[in-house]
């Protein structure tokens, strides 16, 4: 409960990089359309997140296995995705590109700490 008091599901370290409020029900992701190739989605955006803050997205053919949105990264033999995100206000749509047209694509906001 202490890592998201409103029961949200978005974590405070996520709460704070979006700019929304860690005590107040707010929606996250929004949005989601996707073709098998490309699947984008709106997130809030903090205009002045935490400095201490880095934000970044991956991706998984299923829910175990997570990999790096860096175009690179992916199963063996398998597609890679690569994220990107244009940070508009007060909104940031991510754009995930497949190399391969996939039946299943799981997408995750991560934030840690420095």
């Amino acid at each position: 409960m202490a890592l998201d008091p409103d029961g949200d599901g978005i974590a405070n370290g996520v709460e704070a990089w979006f700019g929304t409020h860690p005590r107040q029900f707010s929606t996250g992701l929004a949005g989601l359309v996707t073709d098998g190739i490309l699947t984008t989605f709106t997130h809030p955006k903090n205009t002045s997140p935490p400095t201490d803050l880095t934000g970044f997205y991956q991706w998984a053919p299923n829910l175990s296995d997570w990999y790096a949105g860096d175009g690179v990264d992916g199963p063996d033999g398998g597609p890679a995705v690569t994220i990107s995100a244009d940070n508009a206000d007060p909104t940031t749509t991510v754009t995930a590109t497949a190399s391969e047209s996939m039946g299943r694509l799981f997408l995750r906001v991560r934030v840690t700490q420095n």
